[in-house]
């Protein structure tokens, strides 16, 4: 925007460009007339998710505060809940006429949809109309300044404030010519912005204050020489609040994998599991090492047993022999045993028969 600059353009939806929001400042949701919602991840610019919403073009699109539900009208005369975690529609609400515009509340706690020359507002526990507004002409525009009051514009020339809660009208005042094509609040300084594309003007308003119960005054307008049909605001208070709103859970159109509440392990359990797997490895590390050593030591000990089988040095001890020497024998009447040298009684120990070995014709 510094340079004023084109940075690129994006080509996944065949229909026009009907609506555009973001979500903080790493999503975008598009709709087209193709039927279709795409989710953007800004910066990179992939698509993320692609959702089939409407049939014959989706019109709207709202993202709710918490990033985890998204409501979208179309002209199927429809009102989709979409679950952003799981990518899939959560709800559908058949409506008495197209919608033309969604948003929800600041909070969330309301919604409010612009069907034909009406504004309905829902409960989102009850799912049901808390609040209907005849509105007498086409319902274009809709903002939240709080949880409770909702502005509204259309084919006419004034903007009208609800309050929800009282369920009356709080002011009425005249902005445009004919008709007011789009408008943006702005919270943090109680400031509507409206613009219009009959009268070219963008003007801005400035409410006393945050419960917008009496009209606003006229701050400033700008005659744009150009036919407005759309218009978004821009300032730092705004940037700041979007860079601190968590961001959704979407699923991409590659990894669509199913995940269990049960297969979830924080982050001191895998530290622990970790510490396990250590253990269980070092564990597994010194038993080879101890087998390694026994191995050694068997063979050693063989090599010493056959060394003195062949030297002659092994003695055989007879179970009626005691170990009382000769002459303590004598003494208790025993009789004297005489020493007999191994080398000479010793007879060569034959070694075990070869295995032969078996061949693919020999027979067991």
């Amino acid at each position: 925007m510094g340079l004023r600059v084109e940075h690129g353009y994006m080509q996944q939806q065949s229909g026009t460009i009907t609506c555009i929001t973001n979500f903080g400042s790493k999503y975008l949701f598009s709709g087209s007339t193709d039927g279709t919602i795409c989710i953007w991840k800004c910066g990179s610019w992939i698509c993320e998710k692609t959702l089939h919403a409407h049939v014959g073009g989706v019109l709207d699109v709202s993202i709710h505060p918490s990033g985890k539900l998204a409501l979208s009208v179309g002209m199927d005369k429809t009102l989709k809940t979409w679950n952003l975690i799981k990518g899939r529609t959560g709800f559908v609400t058949n409506l008495h006429g197209v919608g033309d515009v969604v948003r929800w509340s600041p909070e969330g706690t309301y919604y409010a949809v612009g069907i034909s020359n009406r504004l309905d507002v829902y409960n989102v526990e009850t799912a049901k109309v808390v609040y209907s507004v005849p509105f007498g002409k086409r319902v274009s525009s809709l903002c939240f300044p709080n949880d409770d009051v909702v502005i509204m514009a259309g084919d006419k020339d004034t903007v009208e404030v609800h309050n929800i809660t009282k369920s009356k009208k709080l002011s009425e005042f005249k902005a445009h010519k004919v008709r007011v094509k789009d408008m943006r609040f702005i919270v943090e300084h109680n400031l509507l912005v409206t613009g219009s594309n009959c009268d070219q003007y963008i003007k801005l308003w400035r409410f006393k204050d945050e419960s917008c119960s009496t009209s606003p005054t006229l701050v400033t307008e700008l005659d744009t020489t150009c036919r407005i049909t759309c218009l978004t605001v821009w300032s730092k208070s705004i940037a700041k609040s979007q860079s601190d709103i968590a961001t959704p859970e979407v699923e991409s159109i590659d990894k669509t994998a199913k995940t269990n509440k049960n297969d979830e392990i924080s982050d001191d359990d895998e530290k622990v599991n970790d510490e396990d797997d250590d253990e269980e490895l070092s564990k597994l590390r010194t038993s080879k090492v101890n087998k390694t050593k026994l191995g050694k030591l068997d063979k050693k000990s063989k090599k010493n047993v056959r060394t003195l089988k062949e030297q002659g040095k092994k003695r055989k001890v007879n179970p009626s022999e005691s170990m009382v020497p000769n002459s303590n024998k004598k003494l208790l009447g025993g009789k004297e045993t005489k020493t007999v040298d191994v080398k000479q009684q010793s007879k060569p120990i034959a070694e075990p028969p070869k295995k032969k070995r078996k061949t693919k014709n020999s027979k067991p």
